[in-house]
Parts: structure tokens; C-alpha cells; sequence
């Protein structure tokens, strides 16, 4: 594939989900920017364990912009390759039979692992920041003892109980809560539910959440 097939591939997967590489732009012949990935801020007060959430951040993001555009186009090549075989009048039912089994798994590949890899991720990414937060706070990560309360409810009242100061840290587990969701769906093969869900949901918007959150736990 070329490099302007390369570019409009990306483009159009970057205009599909909202993603694009983290601090990129790409621009017409004008110079107007078609996607920026400027929606991950860097922080602009340094302060090490905030800036290593924010680099982490920014690190996922690309991972799933990645995999995103390897998706995508594994299932339009597969496509592609469909038409120009049913074309043939050679083709045999063995090669009919192949694309009509592998195109419809790509493309619930693509609409449903594609979408739900990242905020299973980000749900992880934001459990971990919270342990990593707690430990360059407080020189400790705290055993959960509740089962009643997830892993970042915990984690989110440890840090708020040792002194950091949020303003309605409520708020910050109503979208953590659909990361969850989403997680157990997928863990229990609850697929019709998942593929449901995932549709109300916007990666960017729920990359930017994060982004905020981190901003918001280490704003003290």
C-alpha cells in the first residue's frame, strides 16, 4: 500500500472513531488541520507522577489508534479481495466459502473487539493510576478489603480518605462505571449486551474522560 493509501486509510479511521496519534495533526494542501490528536493536553505543571499518567495516556491512545487502522483494514482488504474473486469465472466454492466466513468475522471483529479493547484497557489504565498515585503520595497501595466496592471505588476513597482534595470524586466513577461494564460484558461473552453498549460510546470521549480524571487526581 502507498503512502497516500496509508494516509486516507488513516484519515478515514481517524474520522470514524474521533482518535488520531496523540499530539498529530494531518492537514490538507491548505494547511487546515482534517484530524488532531491535540485532545490529550499535556499537563503544563510538572510534577512526575502526573506527567507519567499523562505519557501512559498518550501511549494507549496510540495502541488503539493502531490497532483501530490494522482492524479496518484488514476487513476492507478482505472485502476487496472478495469482489475481485467473485468476479473471476474460475473461482471455486472453496475461496466463496472462505471470504463468506472471514469477512463476517472481521466485521464483528471490528464493531465489537476494535471498540471495546480500548476502554478495557482504559479501565485498567485507570486502576493503575490510581495505585500509582496512592504510592507516590502516600508510600503505599492498600489491600481492598470490601468486595462489596470495585477495585477503583477502593482505590478512589483510599486516596480521597488520605488527604486528596477532588471536587465531587463521585463524579469521576459515573464513566469508570461504564469501562466496567464493558469489561464484564466482554469477560462473560455477554456479546448482544456488549455490542449494544458499545455503540452508545465514543473511544475520544472516553479517552478525553480519562484525560480529566487524571488531570483532577493530580491537581493537589
Amino acid at each position: 500500500m502507498s503512502d497516500e493509501c496509508d494516509g486516507d486509510h488513516e484519515l478515514a479511521v481517524a474520522q470514524k472513531y474521533h482518535l488520531y496519534w496523540a499530539q498529530a495533526t494531518m492537514e490538507d494542501e491548505q494547511g487546515r488541520a482534517l484530524v488532531n490528536g491535540s485532545y490529550l493536553y499535556r499537563p503544563s505543571r510538572f510534577w512526575e507522577p502526573f506527567w507519567i499518567l499523562f505519557d501512559k495516556l498518550g501511549q494507549l491512545n496510540d495502541y488503539c489508534f493502531n490497532q483501530l487502522i490494522a482492524s479496518e483494514g484488514t476487513l476492507m482488504k478482505l472485502q476487496h479481495q472478495s469482489v475481485k474473486v467473485i468476479g473471476e469465472a474460475s473461482v471455486g466454492a472453496e475461496a466463496l466459502d472462505y471470504y463468506s466466513e472471514a469477512i463476517p468475522g472481521w466485521e464483528d471483529n471490528v464493531a465489537t473487539f476494535a471498540k471495546a479493547a480500548p476502554l478495557i484497557l482504559l479501565a485498567s489504565l485507570t486502576e493503575w493510576g490510581l495505585k500509582h498515585l496512592a504510592y507516590s503520595l502516600f508510600g503505599h497501595v492498600p489491600k481492598k478489603t470490601d468486595r462489596s466496592m470495585s477495585d477503583i471505588q477502593f482505590h478512589l476513597n483510599y486516596l480521597v480518605h488520605s488527604g486528596l482534595k477532588l471536587n465531587e470524586p463521585e463524579s469521576l466513577l459515573t464513566p469508570i462505571g461504564t469501562f466496567r461494564e464493558v469489561r464484564n460484558n466482554f469477560a462473560h461473552g455477554n456479546w448482544g449486551t456488549l455490542t449494544g453498549q458499545l455503540q452508545s460510546v465514543c473511544l475520544r470521549d472516553a479517552i478525553e474522560e480519562a484525560a480529566w480524571r487524571c488531570d483532577a487526581l493530580t491537581d493537589k
